[in-house]
């Protein structure tokens, strides 16, 4: 190795360090109150009180086994701080594997004051489904519709059981079935 590539280190970290200092070492003036960012943990403020949650669990559960949901969040309360509970209309997007899932329902947010970034979720919805695919507990191409019930801990593990009814039946028979969840997120 000649003299000339090893110099090509030292000259380049030089010349590095000469333009990116000045760039460090600038203090900027903020001549006007910054808003707190609004785009945190991938949601979507469409205003003070209505939140998009692109993906906020992953599940896997009877009849769609893996499945993941987006939400829409409509937040009662307009003034959140130091609640105890928080009261919320929530609508639902589940596509999964073998079945999505449409629900409206009521969630309720419990965040203890002694620990800000925990809270307990529930939630009860009632929900429009409709199987494809090899779904669990039923058969494909039906549509159902039903309630559920939901809980989970902060964004850690969310648990949630329902009761199903099809809608129609070109022969008169309907089925009627109960559904679990079990997931991460809320």
């Amino acid at each position: 190795m000649n003299i000339r590539h090893r110099l090509i280190v030292p000259y380049a970290f030089v010349l590095i360090f000469l333009f990116a200092h000045p760039v460090w070492s600038q203090e900027s003036e903020q001549s006007t109150k910054q808003k707190k960012s609004q785009n945190s943990r991938g949601m979507l403020f469409l205003s003070d009180q209505d939140v998009i949650l692109p993906i906020t669990s992953i599940e896997w559960g009877s009849p769609d086994r893996w499945s993941f949901t987006s939400r829409y969040v409509h937040m009662f309360e307009k003034d959140r701080n130091n609640k105890t509970w928080l009261n919320n209309l929530s609508i639902t997007l589940s596509p999964g594997i073998s079945g999505g899932r449409f629900g409206i329902g009521y969630q309720s947010i419990f965040p203890p004051p002694s620990m800000p970034d925990f809270g307990v979720f529930s939630e009860a919805r009632v929900v429009l489904l409709r199987t494809w695919g090899n779904p669990l507990s039923t058969v494909t191409n039906r549509t159902f519709v039903g309630a559920e019930i939901r809980g989970s801990l902060s964004f850690l593990f969310n648990i949630g059981i329902g009761y199903y009814t099809q809608i129609s039946d070109a022969n008169g028979n309907r089925e009627d079935f109960y559904t679990f969840h079990v997931g991460v997120g809320i």
